[in-house]
């Protein structure tokens, strides 16, 4: 049974979708942004939000507790992410890392992309108003084809936590095609908490394991999940030390 929070990045978006993808975004100070751009008007009807986002439970629908996404967000930062580095959040789901990463970059440097609409409009329309974060101008794009060049932009970092993991392995040529594609020549790519596909895979898809770490959570231990998460950071074949491709 799939659950609510899941979509196959197969699915084609249904007319009631984007109804109420209008809907929310007439309400919401950040929009969230379609590949294809196809807009759909709201037919006027009312929009109130889903209480489900009050009672929050959208932060218990990832298996691992919410306070995951402060410890993602430290390994980051210990990991070289600054403020004036571009962000992006594949798989961002509700801004687990998202309220963490979005208040410590500068303004317009936090990209997220998901294939699941819910997850999006509770990150937009409850997290970011919560945390006071619309003014850091965030970008969320609900896409389910893996178009990462929508944003026009190169990545200094993507953190890819468990989302690559959900896609069909005849797939993931093509997403990995599409984040190499948009990370910058010197960026960093993270994945956890396992790896998609042999490293060999990942070699012939341009990335170069640079290491391996595993990541401690204090908050977590002596409960039934786990309370480390191993990392691998890639980055893009050809990057010299110095960040300079040939």
């Amino acid at each position: 049974m799939r659950k609510w929070w899941l979509e196959s990045v197969r699915d084609h978006p249904s007319a009631e979708a984007r109804r109420r993808l209008a809907r929310s975004n007439a309400h919401t100070a950040v929009k969230i942004e379609t590949g294809d751009g196809v807009e759909v008007a709201d037919g006027g009807e009312p929009w109130v939000l889903d209480e489900r986002f009050l009672r929050e439970e959208h932060h218990n629908q990832y298996g691992r507790p919410w306070i995951l996404g402060r410890y993602m967000f430290d390994f980051l930062v210990d990991s070289g992410l600054r403020p004036e580095h571009r962000l992006l959040d594949f798989g961002c789901g509700a801004l687990r890392l998202g309220v963490w990463a979005i208040g410590y970059l500068d303004a317009g440097n936090y990209f997220g992309v998901d294939s699941h609409l819910e997850s999006l409009e509770a990150g937009a329309a409850y997290e970011l108003p919560l945390h006071a974060l619309e003014p850091k101008r965030p970008r969320l794009l609900w896409s389910q084809d893996f178009a990462l060049s929508h944003f026009g932009t190169e990545f200094d970092w993507i953190v890819d936590f468990s989302s690559s993991q959900k896609v069909d392995p005849p797939a993931l040529p093509r997403l990995f095609a599409s984040l190499v594609g948009v990370l910058a020549p010197d960026g960093r790519l993270l994945t956890a908490p396992r790896l998609s596909a042999p490293l060999e895979s990942y070699a012939e898809w341009g990335l170069t394991l640079v290491r391996e770490v595993e990541q401690d959570a204090p908050l977590l231990r002596g409960h039934t999940f786990a309370s480390t998460t191993r990392w691998w950071q890639f980055e893009k074949a050809g990057t010299d030390p110095f960040g300079v491709s040939p």
